[in-house]
């Protein structure tokens, strides 16, 4: 059993896995065995000495790519890959040198290319589709880690049928190698010694003077490596080396990649069989050191004895050809089986106590159970009127998505969704108050007070944003048509306690209050918003920005309430906030050019659903912010 929780502890916690990641991280960045520099593989970097020639830094001049590839050409490069999205037109006389000579290199040519709607929009779509042939495209997409962002993986492309491979995977289809069309974890190229890198690096400003046998031969990838474009977080970043390793370039990255497919090495780590092994093995010993009976101090200094020989052996050894095993799984499953024996053994009474403690922390905080138990009067049978900031989440379409699904797979579905959101709620000092479905209610400040509730409720709906994003796009890609998440957050008065007899409570939140935050979450599918906040919280928490939805007259409500969604960051930073507080203030006033205004901010933010929203209203002939429900 210790076994079995440690292993899926580590697989699917998050707290958990980024603490496995941080482990194998040290050992990649600071105990990797040297290897000498490529052979095979060159770097053309667009650094910043290579832009100091033009006039504009973006997109890259396009006669400048033409003559590197020509060069590169004619000095007798095997292949040749350029990592730069030709998705806009610039100089018209520029764009059709670079396009006609694409077509005239006679060496094997592939060129970065994405259908993500992240990172290219339908009109670039477009261009990049009629400016860069079929055959030359490779996907530039990367796999990060949900956990932590960094890049672990190669990302194989062929997600869809309008997706080609992978970068890397393209370059070996060039040489002839079939690859695996799976993601495959990236075995990193250590430098040969401090001062060299692990592929040789040179400026394209200075490619046409430089020998041909430096290219002759070689696989030669075009790419940026300035300092704020195109870069990536990676696992070498835990220890502090360079710039260029902790946040790499995503030309160094594909090269790294295109290394370990080029010579077949292996992916990093042990087999999911053995790691099991090795953690079956860790909890054995906790059973052999609790069967001295010498007491749970003498336990617990065997454990740490044999986890810093773990870790230590296994941090030094990987540097002489040791693999990547696990180390918090078989420490975890060691630790928990002398726990567990410990009260095997004779601690029943601790044992009940744990059991009660671990039953209530599924629902609540660590913090907010070590209060409860310090304060027991908290849980009495009674109610008690506070002012509670509430939080309800509903997966848009999942009644439609469990008629698809069978109960196994759907179950497995909402069962990593809920587990993922709960880790957030409960992260933020949040109460779960119960499911219904895929549906969340939460509460904060109960039945702890905490005087900054409504800031957490905010923070944490927006970190649930984030989560069910990545994760509905992650099931999307699986083929699963999960739905987005809408997200209600409310503050107001309610009576809250446990309801019920001594035999059987429940915890939870009764009154008008819980109906409106509930109804909150609701008309987020009426605005096209994720998440929408009351006045009532946004008011408490200042130092947020939010962009005001409208005064909504509520289903069965008379008076009107105004609604917010959070600003998000990309939202800052492009304008669209500022744009959308003028434009909004048109509307609320009625002013004449109102619509003019919207429609030519949408020309700017096309996509933003609030516009989309407000320019139906008004070419229906409705004016200003106030808006009443007729449905829940």
């Amino acid at each position: 059993m210790a076994s079995f929780l440690a292993f899926t502890s580590v697989h699917y916690l998050s707290f958990f896995k980024n603490l496995e990641n941080i482990a194998e991280d040290i050992r990649i960045a600071a105990f990797s065995p040297k290897q000498e520099q490529s052979k095979e593989i060159v770097i053309v970097a667009i650094n910043e000495a290579t832009l100091e020639q033009f006039q504009y830094r973006s997109p890259i001049d396009r006669e400048f790519i033409a003559k590197l590839l020509k060069t590169l050409d004619k000095k007798g490069a095997k292949i040749i890959g350029l990592d730069i999205l030709l998705d806009q037109p610039t100089e018209q006389s520029k764009d059709l040198l670079l396009k006609k000579t694409i077509g005239e290199i006679q060496k094997p040519l592939f060129i970065s290319y994405s259908v993500s709607p992240e990172i290219v929009n339908e009109n670039q779509l477009e261009y990049m589709n009629e400016f860069v042939p079929q055959r030359y495209r490779a996907t530039a997409n990367m796999a990060s880690d949900p956990f932590d962002g960094s890049i672990r993986w190669i990302y194989p492309g062929e997600k869809s049928a309008n997706e080609p491979m992978g970068f890397a995977r393209k370059a070996l289809e060039l040489l002839q190698i079939e690859t695996p069309n799976k993601l495959t974890k990236i075995a990193w190229r250590p430098k040969p010694n401090h001062e060299t890198s692990p592929f040789p690096i040179y400026p394209a400003n200075t490619i046409q003077v430089l020998p041909d046998a430096w290219f002759k031969d070689k696989i030669v990838l075009i790419g940026a490596v300035l300092s704020i474009t195109d870069r990536h977080k990676t696992p070498l970043a835990v220890v502090g080396n360079s710039t260029d390793e902790a946040m790499m370039p995503g030309i160094l990255i594909h090269a790294h990649s295109i290394s370990q497919l080029l010579n077949h090495q292996p992916e990093p780590g042990i087999s999911i069989e053995s790691s099991i092994l090795i953690t079956f093995l860790g909890g054995i010993l906790g059973m052999l050191i609790s069967f001295l009976k010498k007491g749970l101090i003498f336990n617990v200094v065997m454990g740490m004895f044999i986890v810093v020989l773990w870790w230590v052996g296994s941090m030094l050894g990987y540097q002489y050809g040791m693999p990547l095993v696990p180390l918090l799984a078989p420490t975890l499953s060691l630790g928990l089986s002398i726990w567990m024996m410990d009260i095997l053994i004779g601690k029943a009474e601790r044992k009940q106590r744990q059991f009660v403690q671990g039953a209530f922390s599924r629902y609540v905080s660590p913090e907010v159970v070590r209060q409860l138990v310090a304060t027991p009067e908290a849980l009495s049978i009674s109610g008690k009127k506070t002012e509670v900031s509430f939080i309800f989440t509903d997966i848009a379409g999942f009644t439609t998505l469990s008629e698809k699904l069978s109960s196994e797979s759907l179950s497995n579905v909402l069962n990593e969704y809920l587990d993922g959101a709960c880790q957030i709620i409960l992260k933020h000092g949040g109460t779960i108050d119960k499911f219904i479905g895929d549906a969340i209610m939460c509460l904060f400040n109960a039945p702890i007070e905490q005087n900054d509730h409504a800031m957490r409720a905010v923070t944490c709906a927006k970190e649930l944003d984030y989560f069910a994003e990545a994760f509905r796009k992650e099931q999307n890609l699986k083929g699963i048509p999960i739905g987005i998440t809408r997200i209600g957050v409310h503050t107001g008065l309610a009576t809250v306690g446990n309801f019920g007899s001594n035999t059987r409570m429940d915890y939870t939140a009764l009154g008008d209050t819980v109906n409106t935050a509930a109804r909150t979450e609701g008309v987020n599918k009426y605005f096209g918003t994720r998440i929408c906040c009351t006045q009532s919280t946004v008011s408490l928490v200042p130092d947020l920005l939010f962009r005001k939805i409208g005064d909504v007259v509520l289903k069965g409500k008379y008076e009107s309430v105004g609604l917010f969604t959070p600003v998000l960051d990309e939202e800052l930073n492009n304008g669209l906030f500022k744009e959308y507080l003028n434009v909004y203030q048109h509307i609320e006033k009625c002013l004449d050019h109102a619509l003019v205004d919207l429609e030519k901010a949408m020309g700017s933010y096309p996509n933003d659903s609030l516009f989309h929203f407000y320019l139906e209203r008004l070419n229906s002939g409705i004016q200003g912010t106030k808006i009443v429900m007729e449905d829940k």
